[in-house]
Protein backbone atom coordinates (compact mmCIF):
# COMPACT_ATOMS: atom_id res chain seq x y z
CA UNK A 1 0.00 0.00 0.00
CA UNK A 2 2.95 2.57 0.67
CA UNK A 3 4.48 1.73 -2.34
CA UNK A 4 1.54 2.32 -4.20
CA UNK A 5 0.61 5.75 -2.54
CA UNK A 6 3.87 6.83 -2.96
CA UNK A 7 4.11 6.24 -6.44
CA UNK A 8 0.18 7.44 -6.98
CA UNK A 9 1.33 10.84 -5.06
CA UNK A 10 4.50 11.04 -7.48
CA UNK A 11 2.49 11.13 -10.29
CA UNK A 12 0.11 13.77 -9.18
CA UNK A 13 3.08 15.85 -8.24
CA UNK A 14 4.71 15.17 -11.58
CA UNK A 15 0.80 16.37 -13.71
CA UNK A 16 1.28 19.62 -11.56
CA UNK A 17 4.29 20.91 -12.58
CA UNK A 18 3.15 19.67 -16.05
CA UNK A 19 0.05 21.92 -16.36
CA UNK A 20 2.33 24.80 -14.25
CA UNK A 21 4.85 24.65 -16.82
CA UNK A 22 2.29 24.57 -19.94
CA UNK A 23 -0.23 27.55 -18.40
CA UNK A 24 -0.21 30.47 -20.72
CA UNK A 25 1.93 33.43 -19.25
CA UNK A 26 0.75 36.97 -19.59
CA UNK A 27 2.86 40.18 -19.12
CA UNK A 28 0.82 43.29 -19.17
CA UNK A 29 -2.35 42.00 -20.36
CA UNK A 30 -0.44 40.21 -23.52
CA UNK A 31 -0.28 36.42 -23.67
CA UNK A 32 3.67 35.43 -24.38
CA UNK A 33 4.12 32.81 -26.47
CA UNK A 34 7.34 29.96 -25.81
CA UNK A 35 7.88 29.47 -29.36
CA UNK A 36 7.62 30.81 -33.02
CA UNK A 37 5.10 28.22 -33.53
CA UNK A 38 2.98 29.76 -30.46
CA UNK A 39 3.84 33.30 -31.44
CA UNK A 40 2.64 32.93 -34.91
CA UNK A 41 -0.70 31.16 -33.77
CA UNK A 42 -1.35 34.19 -31.31
CA UNK A 43 -0.46 36.78 -34.29
CA UNK A 44 -3.21 34.78 -36.10
CA UNK A 45 -5.87 35.04 -32.95
CA UNK A 46 -5.25 38.64 -32.55
CA UNK A 47 -5.47 39.45 -36.35
CA UNK A 48 -1.87 41.49 -36.30
CA UNK A 49 1.68 40.74 -36.62
CA UNK A 50 3.16 41.91 -33.57
CA UNK A 51 5.22 39.14 -33.11
CA UNK A 52 6.52 38.50 -36.03
CA UNK A 53 7.30 42.04 -36.26
CA UNK A 54 9.31 42.17 -33.02
CA UNK A 55 11.02 38.66 -34.68
CA UNK A 56 12.18 40.58 -37.59
CA UNK A 57 13.72 43.49 -35.70
CA UNK A 58 15.35 41.28 -33.83
CA UNK A 59 17.21 39.53 -36.71
CA UNK A 60 17.42 42.84 -38.75
CA UNK A 61 19.57 44.16 -35.77
CA UNK A 62 21.53 40.70 -36.01
CA UNK A 63 22.36 41.70 -39.46
CA UNK A 64 23.01 45.05 -38.58
CA UNK A 65 25.56 44.39 -36.26
CA UNK A 66 27.15 41.95 -38.32
CA UNK A 67 27.15 39.87 -35.28
CA UNK A 68 27.35 36.67 -37.20
CA UNK A 69 29.73 35.34 -40.58
CA UNK A 70 27.45 33.56 -42.84
CA UNK A 71 29.98 30.84 -43.87
CA UNK A 72 27.23 28.96 -46.52
CA UNK A 73 25.74 25.65 -46.11
CA UNK A 74 28.93 23.01 -47.43
CA UNK A 75 31.33 25.01 -45.20
CA UNK A 76 32.83 22.79 -42.52
CA UNK A 77 34.19 24.70 -39.26
CA UNK A 78 36.56 22.01 -37.83
CA UNK A 79 36.81 20.07 -34.63
CA UNK A 80 37.67 23.22 -32.63
CA UNK A 81 33.99 24.35 -33.16
CA UNK A 82 30.90 23.28 -31.83
CA UNK A 83 27.31 23.81 -32.72
CA UNK A 84 24.95 25.96 -30.91
CA UNK A 85 21.08 25.46 -31.14
CA UNK A 86 19.70 29.47 -30.44
CA UNK A 87 15.79 30.09 -30.16
CA UNK A 88 13.40 33.18 -29.63
CA UNK A 89 12.60 34.22 -26.00
CA UNK A 90 9.74 36.73 -26.00
CA UNK A 91 8.79 39.34 -23.28
CA UNK A 92 6.24 42.65 -23.56
CA UNK A 93 7.96 45.53 -22.10
CA UNK A 94 5.77 47.97 -19.40
CA UNK A 95 4.54 50.60 -22.57
CA UNK A 96 3.14 47.24 -24.70
CA UNK A 97 5.81 46.83 -26.82
CA UNK A 98 6.44 43.16 -27.96
CA UNK A 99 9.86 42.02 -28.03
CA UNK A 100 12.13 39.10 -29.29
CA UNK A 101 15.25 38.53 -28.60
CA UNK A 102 17.54 35.43 -30.26
CA UNK A 103 19.21 33.53 -27.38
CA UNK A 104 22.18 30.95 -27.87
CA UNK A 105 22.13 28.14 -25.60
CA UNK A 106 25.26 29.01 -23.79
CA UNK A 107 25.62 26.26 -21.57
CA UNK A 108 26.79 24.20 -24.27
CA UNK A 109 30.18 25.33 -24.63
CA UNK A 110 33.18 25.91 -22.22
CA UNK A 111 33.69 29.20 -20.88
CA UNK A 112 37.11 30.92 -22.52
CA UNK A 113 39.46 31.83 -19.97
CA UNK A 114 39.95 35.16 -21.47
CA UNK A 115 36.27 36.46 -20.54
CA UNK A 116 36.52 35.45 -16.69
CA UNK A 117 37.49 38.09 -14.30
Amino acid sequence: MAKTQKKLLRLANKAKLHSFRNKPVYMYGFQVPRNHIEAMELDGMNGNSMWRDAEITELNQIDEYKSFIDKGVGFNPGSDFKKIQVHMVYAVKHDGRHKARLVARGHLTETPIDSVY
